[in-house]
C-alpha cells in the first residue's frame, strides 16, 4: 500500500473531506456515511491511485490516499472477478465506502459460533455504505467492467494502522486469519498473523465463498510461482462437489419449505440459493470438462424419469390411462397408439408392461435427441417435430400425450398440433392426454426430492405474458449424487403455454367434431364447461374423433 500525499496536494473534494471528518467530535458509522456523501467525490478524483494491474495474487488493488492518525482513507480497484475474502475491518470504530461502478456486496451474521448470510446484492454506482466495528461483508466485480471504491476508517483509540488485524474467514478450514494487509483469498502463510477458532457457515455462506475461492486459485495458478497451488484447488474442487454436502444442502433446504406445498418460505434465501447453485454448476461443468450439448435436456434426460416420470406415472398418469381404458371398454392388446411427446419412454413402457400394449404397436416421437435416446433402450421412437409427422394410410388408433407436453410447444402451434393429431387418428379414435391450468402455479413445488433420494429438483415458477398469452415459466437446477461426485447442472429455464381451460376445451371440440370430456387429472372428476380451474390444477382431456 502505497504512501499518501500531503493533504494540501490531494484533490479538492479529497482534502474537504478530511476536513470535515478532522472538525466532527463524535463519528459514527452513520455521521461517516453523510459526510462522505456530502463530498461529492467522484471517480476521476482518485483515479491517481487506481491499481488494476495488480498481483494476481491480490484479490482486488488497494492503495493508501491519506493517513489521518486516527482515520485512513483508501482506494481500491476492481477488475471484472475480483473478490474480498469475507472479513471484517480490525480496529475500526467507525467509517463509510462510497462505490463507484456496480459492486456486488454481501453482509454476514457471525455470532454464536455460526456465520450465515445475511444479504448479497448488486450496489448501484455513486452509493455510500456506513461501516462499523461489528460489520462482515465482502464485496467483489461481477460485471464485465472495471471500477473503483473509496474507503475511509477510524478509530479513536488508534494511532495507526485503523484495520490491523483484521480477521479473514477461512470457510473451509473453518478458521479466521489475522492480517495487517489486504483481505485477500489464499493469503501467503507470511500475512497472516496468527489463527483462531472460526464460525461453522451454512451450506449457502460456505458455497459462495468456496467457489470464490476455486475461482482465485484458479487465476493464481496461472501466474503465480506457489508450488502448492495446484494440490490446494485440487482438494478445494474435491470439497466442493463431495457427495458429503447433499445431507447439508438438503437439511438448509428443508428448514426454509412449507412441508406441504414444498414452496420455499425464506424468499431471501431462495434466490442466493439458486444464484450460488448455477454458478457452482458453470464451475463444475469448467473443471469436470462436461461435453457441451445442444439439446437443453441433455443432462435432464437421464435423470427425467426419477425426479418426474415415475412419480407422476404413480401419482395420477396410471390411474387415468386405467379409467380411459376402461370407461371406453378399450382392450390395449389390440390397438396401436403413437405417443406425442414421450420423453423418455417411462409411461410408454408402463402401457405395454403393465396394460399390455404391444411393443410393435407403439411409437414414441419428441422433439429432445437426448430424451430420445434414453427411450429407445425401451420403446420404439424417434426424434421429430408433430408437425412435421406424415399422415400414415394405417392411421393410429390412440393418441397419447402426458404431462403437458403441448404446453411447452411454441403458443402458435397449440392448435395446429390439435389438428395434426386428428389427421394421425382413425375415425372414431381417441386423443387422452393431461394438460396443466394458468393457477397450477400454486402447486408447484419449489423442491423435489426425487423417487430414488438421490436427486434434489430445485424448480422457481414464474407466470410471464408475451404477446396477450400467459405462460409458466420454470428455471430448474438438479443435484444429483449419483456418481462418486455431487453433480449440479443448470437444466436452463422452459416455457410452458397457459390458455384458458375452457378456451383448450373448445379448440379440441373444433377439431375433433366428436365427443370432448375434460376430468380433473388427479380425482377423475368431471370439470365443467364453465370452469377456469381444478382442484389439482392437472386437468385430463379425452377427445374422440368424429366422422367428417
Amino acid at each position: 500500500m502505497s504512501s499518501s500525499l500531503p493533504k494540501n496536494e490531494l484533490p479538492k473534494s479529497i482534502q474537504g473531506l478530511i476536513s470535515e471528518v478532522q472538525s466532527e467530535k463524535e463519528m459514527s458509522p452513520r455521521r461517516a456515511r453523510g459526510i462522505l456523501q456530502e463530498a461529492n467525490i467522484i471517480e476521476k478524483d482518485i483515479e491517481i491511485w487506481a491499481d488494476f494491474d495488480h498481483p494476481v495474487s491480490d484479490s482486488y488493488g488497494r492503495k493508501l490516499v491519506y493517513d489521518g492518525g486516527y482515520f485512513e482513507i483508501m482506494a481500491m480497484s476492481w477488475i471484472p472477478g475480483d473478490y474480498s475474502a469475507i472479513h471484517d475491518h480490525g480496529y475500526t470504530q467507525w467509517g463509510a465506502v462510497q462505490i463507484f461502478g456496480p459492486a456486488e456486496h454481501a453482509a454476514f451474521l457471525a455470532q454464536d459460533g455460526e456465520i450465515h448470510t445475511l444479504n448479497r446484492s448488486v450496489i448501484q454506482p455513486g452509493v455510500v455504505l456506513g461501516v462499523g466495528h461489528q460489520l462482515v461483508h465482502q464485496m467483489g466485480n461481477s460485471s464485465d467492467q472495471r471500477f473503483m471504491s473509496l474507503h475511509m476508517y477510524g478509530s479513536y483509540d488508534r494511532k495507526s494502522d485503523i484495520t490491523a488485524d483484521a480477521r479473514v474467514f477461512d470457510l473451509n478450514e473453518n478458521r479466521i486469519q489475522f492480517t495487517n494487509g489486504g483481505v485477500f483469498f489464499e493469503l501467503p502463510e507470511e500475512a497472516i498473523k496468527k489463527r483462531e477458532k472460526g464460525p461453522d457457515p451454512d451450506f449457502l455462506t460456505w458455497l459462495r465463498n468456496t467457489v470464490e475461492q476455486l475461482h482465485r486459485l484458479e487465476k493464481m495458478e496461472s501466474e503465480s510461482e506457489r508450488s502448492d497451488l495446484a494440490a490446494r484447488k485440487k482438494n478445494l474442487a474435491n470439497s466442493l462437489f463431495s457427495r458429503d454436502n447433499w445431507d447439508w444442502l438438503e437439511k438448509d433446504l428443508t428448514e426454509r419449505l412449507d412441508s406441504i406445498t414444498r414452496h420455499m418460505d425464506d424468499l431471501g434465501y431462495w434466490k442466493l440459493i439458486r444464484q450460488e447453485l448455477i454458478a457452482t454448476a458453470f464451475l463444475e461443468k469448467k473443471l469436470l470438462h462436461f461435453e457441451e450439448e445442444e439439446d437443453p435436456f441433455y443432462t435432464y434426460a437421464e435423470l427425467y424419469d426419477d425426479v418426474i416420470g415415475r412419480p407422476c406415472l404413480e401419482e395420477f398418469i396410471a390411474k387415468y390411462l386405467d379409467f380411459f381404458f376402461e370407461t371406453r371398454s378399450i382392450d390395449p392388446k389390440a390397438i396401436r397408439l403413437i405417443s406425442l411427446g414421450c420423453g423418455t419412454g417411462v409411461v410408454e413402457s408402463h402401457m405395454i408392461q403393465e396394460l399390455g400394449v404391444k411393443h410393435e404397436n407403439l411409437l414414441g416421437i419428441d422433439l429432445s435427441e437426448a430424451m430420445v435416446r434414453v427411450a429407445q433402450r425401451n420403446i420404439q421412437a424417434k426424434a421429430a417435430d408433430i408437425l412435421s409427422l406424415e399422415v400414415s394410410d394405417k392411421p393410429w388408433d390412440i393418441a397419447f400425450s402426458g404431462l403437458n407436453v403441448f404446453q411447452y410447444l411454441p403458443a402458435e402451434h397449440l392448435e395446429p398440433a390439435i389438428y395434426k393429431t386428428v389427421e394421425l387418428i382413425k375415425d372414431g379414435g381417441y386423443f387422452v392426454g393431461d394438460f396443466i391450468t394458468p393457477d397450477h402455479v400454486r402447486y408447484y413445488p419449489h423442491v423435489v426430492k426425487s423417487k430414488s433420494g438421490k436427486v434434489l429438483s430445485l424448480r422457481k415458477p414464474v407466470l410471464v405474458e408475451q404477446d396477450h398469452r400467459t405462460f409458466q415459466e420454470s428455471e430448474i437446477i438438479n443435484i444429483n449424487r449419483n456418481t462418486d461426485k455431487m453433480i449440479i447442472t443448470y437444466e436452463g429455464k422452459h416455457m410452458r403455454y397457459l390458455p384458458a381451460l375452457w378456451r383448450l376445451r373448445q379448440a379440441f371440440e373444433k377439431a375433433f367434431n366428436g365427443k370432448v370430456e375434460v376430468y380433473d387429472a388427479v380425482s377423475l372428476t368431471p370439470i365443467e364447461n364453465h370452469a377456469d380451474t381444478c382442484p389439482s390444477t392437472r386437468y385430463l382431456v379425452i377427445a374422440q374423433k368424429g366422422k367428417r
